[in-house]
């Protein structure tokens, strides 16, 4: 009962610490409102939508949102960061001007009138939809009746054509369950004004400080929840898996190890969803791969629905030797789906175990069916991670070669989808030549991937097709030996596996033509010598292909071409035994440790919300790949060895490249990503150069401090820099996200935590990389804008580098001046302490602050001083500047 008491008055405690924080924030606006370039009614009307934290940096980083008249501003989520009780810095993305935008002030579609006329948008089924919970007025969960997870609906403005108008914004699962919809619908029309799809695909494409006992922060950990207290000790389990430190089965031998979950992060384990800690609800606790962090089954079908879960029985004994590498590869995946499930159960319930450690915990939005009272949304189906292994493969048209997760806002559950992999099969030898001798023996060639039933296997081993080849003929355009036109001499095909060359027509029309002259199968030659490429057949529409047809090289059709002419060629067409099958994903920890790196950004960068990594140049996959790096250190490496990505998934060797551009390291002749490099589309590409530096960046923490093995409780740079990684994306903005943002975020979340010991370290790795004191990220919603600059940074605290670059003036700014109220200090690129005098024309110090904390930017409030001159005095390391204000 203590415990519970406790537990409420926390929650009060938190909830006034919000109003408090609200009023700070409310006060700095009004203060600053001149320099932020708003009115006063612009920022009379905010509400904190969510807060983070870190007991390292100290911070809070309050989510604020614009409203007018009670109604929230879509797209207005800015940042203020607050510390001390003092609002350090603010992230500006409110509008101007809003009341002369706004045009529509009521709306005439209810929230379920908005969701049926999204639903007949995307041409759905519309079923019965009922409202299950109503937040407020203007936040309404809504329920499908298929669905558990509710749909959200929220009415606000959104900015069209320089105009706010009123609209529901809905988070709801496609028909297919394939997406995850982010939709606005005008709630006066109705119709779509904006829509994206949420779900992430990743296809091949130490300061010290003093605090006396009043201000001693409260340790929610070790004051409610104290892990060695106590409690019950969760019963063991044993895991048939590849290690956490090991990349894949090409990388290590599976290993039988025994976990019960980190104490604080999985206080019951992890087959455990009692909601509280200790409890004793047996119902709640399964022997199948189900906890409070991941609920895992395999999904063949691709349908979100119940599927295969391996069951370890009451010893919790997830045993399975299924697979074998190098063997199962050639097994249907069925043979090994409690082995595949219980990889991708165990690594991912790691990733939410290793990065609690490091601050992604409850009241930080982390992923958890039950909270234990620790902070965060609490839902009625909770939001641990449904994690789909083998995903979609039995489908008519398989979903391969890719792996995803779909972020959700806090307390709606997030879904893993690891699907198999045929990117790197080596070449098949579907065809054996039987006769003649001289050229006997196997052929290596490629399926079509025709549209649905279209797409005929070929017949496995021993059911080949055998028969004599025979070249279609027919009219001279597009080509004699094309099949675009019904061939001329059917009667050769008839009964024969009939030849065709490339090009004039889709190849399934080639096809089609050749079985309606009586075809068994079908051999299309390539008409491009030494084509490195090795064609799929693809086609468009279904024209009820019955005959299995392959592609071969120009090489090889040209051999057969050539042997015809002499007399008949017997071949047999069939799937050889041994066959290399699938590389199935979820053996690959690195890409599952990317794959839930995509939620730990997600809900770091949005303060648990959904949707603030879609401004274009986030770098959610440098962060990700970055995730699955750390998690393959071990003892007595380097940085500057090659590591590759997905190396395991596309069938090459551990030291090969895998599905990236370059191989991650810190020596530039093997990775020369820079900043420049950042200017592409392309998500994957854009994020391969903020990885290399975070990379980069490790290691310079790993040869200032040390490696520890200890990935949940050491001391070494890789701890250190995995929390400073974590405190940063805790510092950015919704839709704010760029590389130079990043960068700054880091050099932050160092000051707040060390006062800058590792100032120079960072700046000097991100300067490498072309993010030096001048670089660029333009405009965070262009991927092309990003310019590069190589200036090292100014000599900070803490730092060998004796260049002052503070003797240029220009690095330095005050603005406005004169002023009414509140001036504003800059100073480019420098993060330490300063001390700051205001001096009046008599001499006397009329303000003095000395050791603060300063970021590129602050406000120097002027109210309580009386209108005249002043001298601004701006102390610091490397740095002593005055400068002559004026008081309206």
């Amino acid at each position: 009962m203590k415990k519970i008491t406790l537990l409420i008055t926390l929650l009060i405690t938190c909830i006034g610490f919000s109003q408090e924080n609200k009023q700070r924030i409310q006060s700095y606006l009004n203060q600053n409102k001149a320099s932020l370039q708003l009115s006063t009614q612009d920022v009379s009307d905010i509400t904190i939508q969510s807060e983070n934290s870190s007991t390292s940096t100290k911070i809070n980083n309050c989510k604020v949102v614009q409203n007018y008249n009670g109604i929230e501003i879509f797209n207005t989520e800015s940042s203020a960061w607050v510390k001390n009780n003092e609002v350090i810095n603010f992230v500006n993305r409110f509008m101007k001007d809003v009341a002369s935008k706004v045009t529509s002030s009521s709306n005439t579609l209810t929230s379920l009138q908005a969701v049926n006329k999204a639903y007949q948008n995307l041409d759905y089924t519309i079923p019965t939809f009922s409202i299950s919970e109503v937040l407020s007025n203007k936040t309404i969960l809504i329920s499908d009746g298929i669905h558990e997870d509710l749909i959200n609906a929220r009415l606000g403005y959104f900015l069209q054509e320089n105009s706010l108008k009123l609209a529901w914004s809905l988070q709801l699962h496609s028909e297919d369950n394939k997406k995850y919809w982010d939709l606005k619908v005008d709630a006066v029309t109705g119709n779509i004004v904006y829509q994206k799809d949420l779900t992430i695909s990743c296809n091949f494409g130490n300061g010290k400080h003093q605090h006396t006992e009043l201000n001693k922060e409260f340790n929610f950990e070790a004051n409610v929840f104290n892990a060695k207290s106590s409690m019950l000790a969760p019963t063991p389990a044993n895991y048939r898996v590849i290690p956490y430190n090991f990349e894949s089965p090409n990388h290590s031998p599976f290993q039988l190890v025994t976990e019960s979950g980190e104490p604080t992060a999985s206080p019951n384990g992890w087959h455990d969803i009692n909601t509280t800690i200790d409890g004793t609800n047996a119902a709640f606790k399964f022997t199948y791969t189900r906890g409070n962090n991941i609920f895992a089954q395999e999904d063949a079908n691709g349908d979100d629905g119940t599927g295969l879960r391996p069951d370890g029985g009451a010893s919790l004994n997830f045993d399975f030797p299924e697979y074998t590498p190098g063997v199962g590869q050639t097994l249907q995946p069925t043979a090994y789906t409690n082995a595949s499930t219980t990889n991708l159960f165990y690594m991912t319930n790691i990733m939410h175990d290793v990065w609690y450690k490091y601050g992604f915990d409850e009241v930080n939005a982390n992923f958890q069916n039950r909270n234990y009272g620790r902070g965060g949304v609490a839902s009625t189906v909770g939001d641990a991670v449904n994690a789909y292994s083998q995903d979609g493969y039995s489908q008519t048209t398989p979903t391969l070669d890719n792996a995803n997760f779909t972020p959700t806002a806090d307390g709606t559950r997030p879904k893993i989808q690891m699907f198999l992999w045929t990117l790197g099969a080596p070449p098949t030898n579907f065809i054996t030549v039987n006769s003649p001798a001289p050229i006997a023996g196997p052929r290596s060639a490629t399926t079509n991937v025709f549209e649905g039933t279209d797409r005929i296997p070929v017949p496995t081993a021993p059911n080949g097709i055998v028969a004599d080849l025979a070249l279609v003929q027919n009219g001279p355009a597009p080509g004699y030996n094309s099949a675009c036109q019904a061939p001329t001499n059917p009667f050769d095909v008839s009964g024969k596996i009939a030849l065709i060359r490339r090009g004039g027509c889709f190849f399934s029309n080639k096809v089609k033509n050749a079985q309606d002259a009586g075809a068994l199968a079908v051999i299309v030659m390539d008409s491009i010598p030494d084509n490195p490429v090795r064609l799929s057949m693809s086609s468009t529409g279904i024209l009820g292909i019955t005959i299995p047809a392959v592609f071969v090289t120009k090489e090889i059709g040209d051999e057969f071409v050539a042997e015809m002419a002499n007399g008949p060629v017997n071949v047999k067409l069939e799937i050889p035994a041994g066959l290399y099958l699938y590389a199935d994903g979820d053996f690959d920890n690195g890409i599952i440790a990317h794959e839930y790196g995509h939620g730990i950004s997600n809900r770091l960068v949005g303060n648990g919300a959904m949707g603030c990594m879609s401004n274009a140049e986030a770098m959610g996959e440098g962060w990700s790949d970055w995730f699955a790096l750390m998690m393959q250190i071990k003892p007595g490496e380097t940085g500057t060895e090659p590591r590759g990505i997905g190396t395991y998934a596309v069938n090459q060797t551990p030291d090969d490249i895998g599905i990236r551009n370059f191989q991650y390291s810190t020596d530039m002749t093997i990775n020369p990503l820079t900043l420049a490099e950042s200017n592409d589309a392309e998500v994957h590409n854009l994020g391969e150069p903020w990885a290399a530096t975070l990379w980069d960046l490790t290691w310079a923490y790993i040869d200032k401090y040390g490696f520890d093995t200890d990935i949940y409780n050491g001391t070494g740079g890789n701890n250190k820099v995995m929390r400073l990684v974590i405190d940063a994306l805790k510092l950015d903005t919704c839709n704010n996200a760029s590389f130079i943002n990043g960068r700054n975020n880091l050099i932050a979340a160092d000051q707040a935590t060390t006062g800058g010991a590792d100032y120079c370290l960072i700046t000097e790795v991100f300067t490498r990389r072309g993010m030096g004191l001048n670089a660029s990220s333009g405009s965070v919603t262009d991927p092309l804008d990003q310019v590069a600059d190589f200036t090292p940074f100014p000599a900070g605290p803490n730092c060998t580098l004796s260049v002052n670059y503070f003797e240029n003036e220009d690095m330095i700014r005050v603005y406005p001046n004169p002023s009414n109220n509140n001036i504003n200090l800059r100073i480019n690129g420098y993060v330490g302490k300063l001390n700051i005098q205001l001096v009046d024309i008599n001499g006397r110090i009329v303000l003095s602050s000395k050791d603060v904390d300063f970021n590129i930017e602050k406000a120097i409030d002027l109210n309580t001083l009386q209108s005249g001159v002043y001298i601004l005095k701006v102390a610091g390391d490397n740095l002593n500047y005055s400068e002559k204000i004026i008081k309206n």
